[in-house]
């Protein structure tokens, strides 16, 4: 248990065209019933960390609207608990945030005030699920400056995959003596996860002079530039990761989820995966529904064919309606006829009867909110 370590959450700037429109990353449904920010906020609190800061960007309503006072993560407390922070407005240029150095700051005083001496800090959208208490005590027992959580994914098929993430170079010692940043020809598959558990007075020290110096990225503009002044060591991740930062991978994290041993990875009964709940009635399936390996949540009516999807609340697919390798928000309606694949649909999209909308596994067909065709 780390009760002397504090959480800061940073909602990604990444944007997903649509479905980011309304929304910030942090918020996108996942695996039909959760979001995003719930895979990082139980791993904290399953750390024991009972005093964490969720830093927003834009577009943050729904964001709040989620996680609220924190009761599904036992964070509604008089002392700590879940804060979330909108933007300060004090740290805008020309009421732009220009990076996470920008969103530091406007929670500086946040930072100052909580007791913790140390902090995990959260710069990015990912699925997983890991135990963050071992990271903190290899932290302090390691005597490290800042510890960076990463992950190696050698035997990535494609090359250019590497090129999303900041990959960092370390020695047999385990110490970080290279960071690059999205680099064009990757020379190491030892990826950050964008985690990073450092000593808050160190945290602190690194917004103030960043802000000074104009500086807008933590990891570009304070972590790369004063690697030979710190002591900089990672922490490896052995289990699933999955940055969510465009369509396609978006799509692929959900369609992930329809694989067991991944399930069972993820929704690990001893670090449980905690969400907001809403009572609703059972799923019910017609006389002659069809469905083969989904991921259905409550609420729905399924009369048709659904095969390889994830469905989230109260969506209902019609007599002969064919859905198959799709993501569907809640409420959606499908009539009969219909024909889907490859689709991502946000909440409340209406399909008549008689469509047929085809995407690809690679860029999959996008609809936006409240949407009729």
């Amino acid at each position: 248990m780390n009760k002397d370590t504090m959480g800061i959450i940073l909602t990604s700037g990444d944007r997903i065209h649509p479905l980011t429109e309304i929304r910030a990353n942090s918020a996108l449904p996942i695996a039909g019933r959760y979001r995003i920010i719930d895979f990082v906020l139980s791993n904290m609190v399953n750390a024991g960390i009972t005093n964490i800061g969720v830093a927003t960007e834009s577009n943050y309503s729904s964001l709040m609207d989620h996680i609220k006072s924190g009761k599904p993560w036992d964070l509604d407390r008089k002392k700590g608990g879940l804060n979330i922070l909108p933007p300060s407005l004090e740290q805008m240029n020309l009421g732009v945030i220009r990076g996470n150095i920008d969103m530091l700051a406007g929670i500086r005083d946040y930072i100052h005030r909580s007791p913790e001496s140390y902090v995990i800090l959260n710069l990015g959208n990912n699925i997983y699920n890991m135990d963050m208490a071992a990271i903190v005590d290899a932290h302090i027992k390691s005597q490290a400056d800042i510890t960076a959580v990463y992950k190696d994914y050698a035997g990535i098929s494609e090359e250019a995959e590497l090129t999303r993430y900041t990959l960092l170079e370390i020695d047999e010692e385990g110490r970080v003596r290279d960071i690059e940043v999205q680099p064009y020809y990757p020379k190491t598959t030892t990826a950050s996860l964008d985690i990073y558990v450092m000593d808050k007075v160190l945290l602190e020290s690194i917004i103030d002079e960043c802000s000074a110096r104009g500086d807008k990225d933590l990891v570009k503009d304070a972590l790369v530039k004063k690697m030979g002044g710190m002591r900089i060591f990672g922490y490896k991740h052995e289990g699933y990761c999955y940055k969510v930062d465009s369509m396609k991978a978006y799509y692929a994290a959900n369609m992930n989820f329809l694989n067991g041993a991944l399930r069972k990875e993820l929704f690990n009964p001893e670090r449980p995966i905690f969400t907001k709940t809403k009572d609703q009635t059972p799923t019910k399936y017609g006389a002659e529904a069809e469905v083969y390996n989904c991921f259905v949540s409550d609420g729905c009516v399924i009369e048709g064919t659904v095969e390889n999807c994830i469905l989230s609340r109260g969506v209902k697919v019609e007599k002969g309606a064919i859905v198959r390798n799709s993501i569907i928000m809640q409420d959606s309606i499908i009539e009969e006829g219909v024909e889907l694949d490859c689709v991502v649909f946000d909440k409340e999209v209406h399909i008549t009867k008689g469509r047929k909308l085809i995407g690809q596994e690679a860029a999959p067909l996008a609809i936006e909110k409240g949407t009729k065709i």
